[in-house]
């Protein structure tokens, strides 16, 4: 028997391999295993450093408090001034280069600095405080000690030599504005060091909240009052005695 000129198993074989062609068989999926990628390493004490290290106070928005916080115009300039007066006298040993440049900088500019440097006094002056020369020599103490740190004192010399060059060509009117800049600066070589130091503490030695406190012993409950003290009537002494009209006391109770 023949289906339209075909065997009738031909057909039936041609069927068949097609209907193995319609469900092919495949290997199950390889196994791959992943591998968990590696822990970065634990922060590295920064040069100079050592655990019981105290450092600048870290202000809330994480910025560190320095000497150049918060400054008039008058205390920029001077406290640039400061600052690169230091290199020049700390410098020669890390690079040097800046000696000479500062020498010709406040000579070449020495009626600018006068004049920032009386209207800083002023500006300390008008506090009010008896001691405010006290208070601003100590505050130039603290700016010298700041930019003296041994610590820091390549990473210090080192921008302090690109300061020195850049400030030789500034115009007094630009002064202001030049050392706010020129400080930023001059400055992050100590924020690097305390970022660093601070990632280093809160590694090993995390900052703890302290525990809220929560008392123990309860507060003695008073005493009830006894039925006979609730009952009482009250006596004569216990009443209130009306006003005197003619007391002072009651004169000022009156509206």
């Amino acid at each position: 028997m023949t289906l339209r000129g075909l065997p009738i198993l031909v057909v039936l074989g041609l069927a068949a391999g097609l209907a193995g062609c319609a469900q092919p068989s495949f290997p199950p999926p390889r196994v791959v295993a992943t591998i968990a990628p590696p822990k970065p390493p634990p922060p590295v004490m920064p040069y100079g450093g050592y655990p019981e290290l105290q450092i600048a106070e870290q202000r809330d928005d994480g910025t560190y408090v320095t000497p150049n916080f918060d400054m008039t115009d008058a205390a920029a300039v001077w406290h640039l001034r400061g600052a690169l007066n230091v290199a020049a006298l700390a410098c020669d040993k890390a690079g040097g280069g800046v000696l000479d440049g500062y020498n010709a900088w406040i000579k070449a500019h020495s009626g600018a600095l006068d004049s920032a440097v009386k209207t800083y006094l002023a500006d300390w002056e008008q506090t009010g405080w008896w001691d405010w020369r006290q208070a601003y020599e100590a505050n130039m103490t603290r700016l010298y000690n700041f930019y003296s740190n041994s610590t820091m004192r390549v990473a210090f010399c080192a921008a302090a030599r690109v300061e020195m060059s850049r400030v030789a060509t500034v115009a007094d009117k630009d002064l202001p504005g030049f050392a706010r800049a020129s400080l930023v600066r001059l400055d992050q070589p100590f924020i690097d060091f305390y970022t660093a130091f601070d990632a280093w503490r809160d590694y090993y030695a995390p900052k703890v909240a302290a525990p809220r406190f929560v008392p123990t012993i309860p507060e003695p409950a008073p005493s009830p009052a006894t039925s006979a003290d609730a009952t009482a009537p009250a006596t004569t002494a216990d009443a209130v005695a009306p006003p005197d009209p003619t007391s002072n006391e009651s004169a000022a109770a009156r509206p």
